[in-house]
This record gives C-alpha cells, structure tokens and sequence, in this order.
C-alpha cells in the first residue's frame, strides 16, 4: 500500500457490533476465549474497525498493543498499513498453532504466550468426574455435600447480581490479604460483565450453605460447541466449594445445551495457585497461543 497508507478508525465497540461480532468468534474454530464478544469487551482498551463488513480489532492492555488475529491472511495488508501510519510494530496476538506457523514462513518472530493458554476439558469428565486422576475432586465434593446437607444450587440471573457483588468485596479482601496478584484488571472485567450480563448472554449458577453464598460462576457460550466459563469465585474456607460449583456448572451446560462438547476454563493469568488448579483437572487440551510480530 505504501504511499497510500491510512490509519484505520478504530472506535470502541458498541453492542451494535454484537451480532457481527459474534458471528465472526462463533466461526473462529480452533481459537481461545480471546475471541468472544465478552472478553473483547470486559478486558482491555479494544477497538474495532470493520474492513468490507470484516471486523479487525486493536487491543491494548496497558502500554502493549497489539492486533487480534484477523483469522483471514489476507486481511494482515491493511493492518500492515496501519501499523505504520501509528508508527507501531504489527504485531498479532491470539494466533494459534497453525496459524503461527503460516506467519514464521512469512517473516514474523513467534513467540509462544504461555500464560494465555486455555485449559479445555471435555464436558461429560467435568459432569462425571470420573477416573482415577479425578477421584480426589469427587472427594471434595462428597465431603461438601457431607458437610453441607442443606446446600442448595441456584441459577444467577441479573437481578441477584448484588448478592455476587458483596461476595466479591468478601473474596478479593481475602485474597489481596495474602497475595502479591493484582486483581484490577479482573475486577474491571467482571463489574463490566455483570453491567450487561443479559446483553452478553451470561449465565451462572450460585452455590449455597447455611452460611450464605459460598460460590458462585458465569459465563457464556462462544463456539458451537465450546462453552467458556468466564469466572469462578469461591470461599477458600469452604471445602469442595469450587470442585461442587464447577461440576454444577458443567451439568447444568450439558443438560441445557447437549451439543456443547467442550469446556473452556481459559487462561491462568501467569497465576501459579491457578495454573495448579486448572491442571489439576487433566485437560483434555491445553490450547496454545502466540504472539506474532514483524521485524521493523
């Protein structure tokens, strides 16, 4: 494009771009949770500019910008163009292996971004949690229920929001108590989630003690047939309190949708107890991600 290089109007995405956005991440087969209108929403300053009715999309996170992948090789000529005009380096993210490799044959470095790989599981394991690697997680929830004869599971609708509102106050007081991990970003995620949670189509379940909420989960379906759970809070003091909502969940998934085949749990953040925990399940894929950039 050379003389002719223009900067893209990238403007913040609206729920006008809702339904061609989510026909776009419906049909990204083989892609992560980064491909969904919640996370392209809730995470981040991204943009969207649609080229002939073809979203592209420029996320930033903090001082690092990057391109979503547009999926289509054939869009990377425009981004091209605009990265220039900004004066940036092209640089994709959410790219997966196949891709990664048709973009080092064009020149980019690749790099993998291991703590953005997803942890997917195959429903039916988390429903069941059948198997000699799981047996310890059916303990748990077995001695939940032991425990906590009078629990009870609730679906979470919009309206019983404030309750998962005064929760969070509870479990972030907790966790920032002993952790170095800053939630800011995921704590503006999830007030953004919760803002339009009929919008984007959530739903979750709230699990409950004697005591009070003790756990609760939302999330959303992005593929045909991968559901994506995109939080799970829990009451560390309540054992089996996160083995019991997760399982919940993935009964509750299966049964209301019966052609979702697959869970997706998403990332682990870099977060050592969360990355222990999401691989204490064994998933059935561990989908990798990477970032490519053209060398300047």
């Amino acid at each position: 494009m050379g003389d002719e290089d223009i900067m893209l109007t990238f403007r913040e995405i609206t729920f006008d771009d809702y339904a061609p956005l989510q026909d776009f991440f419906y049909r990204a087969e083989g892609h992560g949770s980064e491909y969904s209108f919640v996370n392209v929403t809730a995470w981040g300053d991204q943009r969207v500019f649609f080229w002939q009715d073809k979203p592209l999309i420029l996320s930033r996170f903090g001082s690092w910008q990057a391109y979503l992948y547009p999926t289509d090789p054939a869009l990377i000529e425009p981004l091209r163009a605009d990265a220039r005009e900004r004066g940036i380096a092209l640089r994709f993210w959410g790219v997966n292996a196949r891709e990664a490799q048709q973009l080092q044959a064009l020149g980019f470095s690749v790099r993998p971004a291991r703590n953005s790989f997803d942890y997917v599981y195959d429903i039916e394991r988390l429903c069941e949690l059948k198997g000699k690697k799981l047996q310890s997680k059916r303990n748990h929830c077995n001695r939940f229920a032991l425990e906590h004869p009078d629990c009870r599971i609730e679906v979470l609708t919009a309206d019983r929001l404030e309750q998962c509102k005064d929760f969070l106050e509870r479990w972030y007081a907790e966790h920032e108590a002993v952790s170095d991990t800053d939630y800011s970003a995921e704590k503006c995620a999830i007030a953004h989630t919760m803002k339009h949670f009929d919008a984007m189509g959530m739903e979750g379940l709230m699990l409950f003690t004697s005591e009070g909420l003790a756990a609760f989960c939302m999330g959303n379906r992005i593929r045909r047939d991968m559901f994506d759970v995109n939080y799970e809070k829990a009451l560390s003091d309540i054992h089996g309190a996160y083995p019991t909502i997760n399982r919940a969940f993935a009964r509750y998934i299966h049964e209301k949708y019966p052609e979702v085949r697959r869970i997706n749990r998403e990332d682990d953040m870099g977060i050592e107890g969360l990355r222990k925990a999401k691989e204490s399940y064994y998933p059935d894929l561990l989908l990798e991600k990477f970032v490519a950039e053209e060398a300047v």
